[in-house]
């Protein structure tokens, strides 16, 4: 595959491994990346702050999307753009997940807030983003310009009752279930396919140069404006059917087969394990 001159790339669902590890060879790929001329950019769920270890282990020098693509960050984490909730929209938002008897998370600044420690899932979630969650007693007078607010259960018909009620707010934002426990609430504006045309902008790279590989439903829309699109091996049917190729999953190093099989060389889709998409 050539004339690709960037990768854009989830971190927990495509370059790290399912127990949050980047291998040695997903580490090579993104040397090998860097050799033929490809920058690696990043988009993850975390808060900036969790991502400075990776950014400074790879040499990350492009800007990274932060929340899912609600804030873009400068590698040594300064804010380049957001796109946080109105504070009235945010408030509906929590009072609606809670009266439902979804748990919250509220995502602002480099802040993850939370009304429980303990709550389910909070462990999982610390694990994943590598920050520690912040406690607060009330969500009045502490939220301000939310990036990314999530309701969190285990069962479904609440956070279906969650989505439906959100939905009538979708001229102010955006409410989608990306994972099977949880509903994420965002600004319109913060989706991946706004931070593929950014980065476009910004780096004067067209956005048929950029590749795009992920594995969430979100991800749909930085494939759309990419020139090339890679589904993990483990996403849902749904997200593969929208890319052009289908690597391995993430717990048999699907980033690194994606890179060596179609970014760096033109041929070797002729030899890939993985797939094209139907």
């Amino acid at each position: 595959m050539t004339g690709i001159r960037l990768l854009l790339a989830d971190v927990e669902g495509a370059l790290l491994t399912p127990d949050g590890v980047l291998t040695p060879r997903a580490e090579r790929a993104v040397g090998q990346l860097r050799g033929a001329g490809i920058d690696l950019a990043l988009t993850s769920r975390r808060p900036p702050r969790g991502l400075r270890v990776l950014i400074e282990r790879l040499g990350i020098a492009t800007p990274i999307a932060a929340f899912g693509g609600a804030m873009l960050v400068r590698p040594d984490l300064s804010v380049l753009e957001q796109h946080p909730l109105d504070n009235g929209a945010a408030a509906v938002v929590i009072a609606t997940l809670e009266r439902h008897g979804a748990d919250v998370w509220v995502y602002q600044g480099d802040d993850w807030l939370v009304r429980r420690a303990d709550a389910p899932r909070v462990a999982l979630e610390q694990a994943a983003v590598q920050v520690l969650p912040r406690v607060v007693e009330r969500w009045e007078g502490v939220v301000d310009r939310a990036v990314k607010i999530v309701g969190v259960s285990d069962d479904a018909e609440v956070l279906e009752r969650c989505e439906s009620d959100l939905q009538g707010a979708c001229a102010y934002l955006s409410a989608s279930r990306q994972r099977p426990h949880s509903i994420e609430v965002r600004h319109p504006r913060a989706n991946l396919g706004e931070v593929v045309r950014t980065l476009s902008a910004l780096l004067g790279i067209s956005g048929a140069a950029i590749a795009a590989i992920g594995e969430l439903p979100d991800h749909v829309f930085m494939f759309r404006e990419s020139g090339l699109s890679i589904a993990m091996g483990h996403a849902r049917a749904v997200v593969q059917r929208q890319a052009r190729f289908i690597t391995l999953s993430n717990d048999d190093e699907g980033f690194a087969h994606a890179v060596e099989t179609w970014l760096l060389t033109a041929s070797g889709g002729r030899r890939a394990r993985g797939r094209t998409s139907p």
